[in-house]
């Protein structure tokens, strides 16, 4: 129902996560982000708590990997969940439920991860995946730009609605853009942050 970016650029000191669905305020529900840790997203059959939950345990000193694998203990429906982390430094990682509905999948690069469910086949994270190893600049514009691959290769099998992007320096969410109804949200997402005042760089910096 939803496909999901999760990025870093260690450069410039940034980390955010972007995501679509053509489920309503997909923003307000999958992706979460505490800047001393990381970002996190919750989707398919979603469990808003599972996002809190993860950016606790990477909090706690665990990895993403090992947030990630937490998950079964946490929740008797994981089975229906999808969910990814990704911290300043280590590895991403996510984790699809046996019972979520197809095509679902997941895959993970050096600084991204990229998963999504009820799409149209694993061409749509193929194509998120090629995108953000292609792309340059600016994170927030990467992350939307990886998104609209994801559409562009067929996206959620249902169609669009809503999309949303979020980027945070170690100290602070610096950009928080949703789109929670709209024809052709990407588009829409991609005009309000041309729109923002957000700088396209932050001074680098170590996490």
């Amino acid at each position: 129902m939803t496909f999901t970016v999760l990025a870093r650029d260690p450069r410039h000191g940034l980390i955010g996560a972007a995501t679509a669905s053509r489920s309503l305020a997909v923003g307000a529900s999958v992706i979460a982000v505490d800047p001393a840790v990381g970002v996190a997203a919750s989707q398919a059959w979603t469990n808003r708590a599972l996002r809190g939950r993860l950016l606790a345990a990477m909090r706690e000193g665990r990895t993403a990997a090992e947030a990630v694998a937490s998950v079964p203990t946490w929740d008797e429906g994981h089975a229906l969940r999808q969910v990814a982390a990704l911290g300043w430094t280590s590895p991403g990682a996510a984790r699809s439920g046996d019972a979520i509905t197809p095509w679902a999948g997941h895959s993970t690069t050096t600084d991204a991860v990229f998963a999504g469910n009820l799409l149209t086949g694993p061409e749509v994270v193929e194509a998120m995946s090629a995108a953000w190893i292609g792309s340059s600049g600016d994170l927030a514009d990467r992350l939307i730009e990886v998104l609209r691959a994801g559409e562009a290769a067929g996206g959620d099998a249902r169609g669009r609605q809503s999309a949303a992007v979020l980027v945070a320096t170690p100290a602070d969410a610096v950009l928080d853009l949703r789109v929670d109804d709209h024809d052709d949200p990407l588009a829409e997402l991609a005009r309000l942050r041309a729109l923002s005042e957000i700088p396209v760089e932050v001074p680098s910096v170590s996490p």
